[in-house]
Formats: C-alpha cells, structure tokens, sequence
C-alpha cells in the first residue's frame, strides 16, 4: 500500500481536485483506493456521492487510531473515502492532536491496518500549515504538491511547502524526527493556461530542483492543463477522465 498526501501551504493550487481525479483513474484501473479528507472545507468529502455511509468519520479515526467504522464506500468501484466531520481549522482534531506526541502517530498507526486492504491511500489536506498537516507528513511515503506555474506559488511552494517538509529532515548526528527517512516530495504543475509566463516558471522550477542530488524533491513531468473539464467533473460526481 503506498500512502500519498497532497500537501501545499497555498490554497487554490488544486490539491482537492488532483486527490479526487487521481484517485478516480487509480480505481478505474482496478486499484483498490481509499480516500482521506483532512481539509475542514470537506470539499473531497462531498466530491464523489456516497453509496454506504459510515458511523463515524475522521474525528474517529484520529481518536482511536484505528480506521474501523470510519470508511463510506463511494459510487465508484475501488474507491472508498473517509470524509471530514471536523468543520474548524482549529477544532477537535487539532486539540486531540496537541494533547500527547504521541497523538500525531495515530493517523499512521490507523493505515498501517489497512495494508491488506487498498493498494492506496490519498490524503487532502488544507492549503496552510499546522499539525494535522505535520500529521499528514508523518503518516505518508510520498507528498504530493500540486502547483500553479505562477510567481507567487512557486515562491509559496519553496518558501512554504518545502520549508515545512524540512523541519522534519535530521540534524547532522540525529535520525529524523519521523523515525525514518522523510518522505520525498513530488511538483505536480496544475492549472497551466499554456502561456509564455507559465513556460518560463516551469523551466525555473525543474532547473532548480534538478540540482537535488538525492531526489528529495523532484518536479514531474505531468502537466495538468487549465481546463474547463476539470470544473465539470468536480460538480458532477465523476472523475475527469
């Protein structure tokens, strides 16, 4: 099982969008694929309609570091979700969150009982920091950060994103803070309007991420383009493609 979360400091990159997508393909490709809504927004939450709802949702989950009950199945074959019900960004699972150290393990301790169950596990997260996105960190074996060919993203995505990610990188003489290596992060350009600006920040971002000697973060080839399709999908319940 291979655990992903969508992380940027910047809101309206596309991060929600990109999970519910990349999870629809992976399903529809015979994956079988859960979900996770961390974002108080909840917008992932109500992507997808929901076919058998769970008692409970992601208060649970954090709380009992156990998964159980806390899965809804989706109208869509492999893909299940566990949808947000914590409607503040600083409301209960923040509290829980900062009560004990240990609390911020429960997220990875709750998915490493699904291992027999999904082949992947997609977790959103709210464009800003803050501990439920450490949490996210934590638990995840690869960050993926959806970002706009823009100035001001790229800024954010160097200055911000990346910033947050290396606070959990080991001091020379320590292990990290993770207790294992910390998960590499993957550039996703989103949202690409095609125009010469956009070319250029792109050619920046791989120019400066190519002197990464260990792969640490690493901008993709995708490219996602700035489609009306995108918009479509999102308000009909099905994935893009």
């Amino acid at each position: 099982m291979k655990i992903i979360g969508t992380i940027c400091t910047k809101g309206g990159v596309g991060k929600t969008t990109v999970t519910a997508n990349l999870g629809g393909i992976l399903a529809d490709m015979g994956q079988r694929v859960l979900l996770i809504d961390t974002d108080p927004q909840q917008t992932l939450s109500r992507f997808f309609p929901i076919s058998e709802p769970a008692p409970f949702g992601l208060i649970q989950l954090f709380r009992s570091a156990n998964a159980a009950r806390t899965i809804c199945k989706t109208n869509i074959p492999n893909l299940d979700i566990v949808v947000g019900d914590d409607h503040k960004s600083e409301g209960v699972i923040p509290a829980f969150l900062r009560e004990s150290v240990t609390h911020i393990q429960h997220l990875r301790a709750a998915l490493h009982g699904l291992h027999n169950l999904y082949d992947y596990v997609l977790i959103d997260t709210q464009g800003a920091t803050g501990i439920i996105q450490e949490s996210v960190i934590f638990a995840s074996d690869v960050l993926l950060s959806p970002t706009k060919p823009a100035i001001l993203d790229t800024r954010e995505f160097i200055f911000g994103t990346v910033e947050l990610i290396n606070k959990f990188q080991p001091r020379p003489g320590f292990v990290s803070v993770l207790g294992r290596p910390v998960p590499p992060i993957r550039c996703l350009i989103n949202l690409w309007d095609r125009t010469r600006n956009n070319a250029e920040v792109i050619r920046y971002l791989r120019t400066e991420f190519d002197k990464e000697v260990d792969g640490a973060i690493t901008v993709l080839n995708t490219v996602i383009p700035h489609l009306t399709i995108y918009s479509v999908a999102s308000g009909s319940g099905i994935p893009v493609h």
